[in-house]
């Protein structure tokens, strides 16, 4: 199965008065991931045109945390499609340090727009974009 990773280093700032890196630093990390992920791609992540914005924002998340992350550990973060849809992207995670699992989780992610501070709609995912995924993942 085809994924895309990033590493990580926690620092003193992720983590909590137990030194052990916060659960939310996990999400920073796997929509960092996300978004290096179409900068890989030449995709545009958010695109901004006059005050129409479009982008993914997130509909829904689950994590399960497996193991601790402290300090200075070094966190390897894999995105896998489980869906690349007409008007949503849901990604599988996980994240490692070395060789043991620390979360593993899925994302679901929504393809919409809004003009200026109006609210959001949803519309499908650009053609070039649900592509330039497909080829490089493959058919999900």
């Amino acid at each position: 199965m085809v994924t895309f990773t990033a590493e990580y280093r926690a620092h003193f700032s992720d983590t909590d008065a137990a030194g052990i890196v916060h659960f939310s630093t996990i999400f920073f990390w796997v929509e960092a991931t996300e978004e290096a992920l179409f900068r890989h791609l030449h995709l545009p992540f958010l695109k901004a045109e006059g005050a129409k914005l479009t982008g993914f924002p997130r509909v829904r998340v689950e994590c399960d945390f497996l193991s601790p992350i402290y300090r200075e550990d070094v966190v390897k973060v894999a995105l896998t499609p489980a869906e690349i849809g007409d008007k949503k992207l849901v990604w599988l995670f996980d994240a490692h340090v070395g060789e043991r699992a620390v979360a593993k989780g899925k994302l679901t992610t929504v393809y919409a727009w809004r003009e200026g501070q109006g609210p959001m709609s949803a519309a499908l995912v650009p053609l070039e974009i649900k592509q330039a995924l497909q080829r490089h993942f493959g058919e999900v």
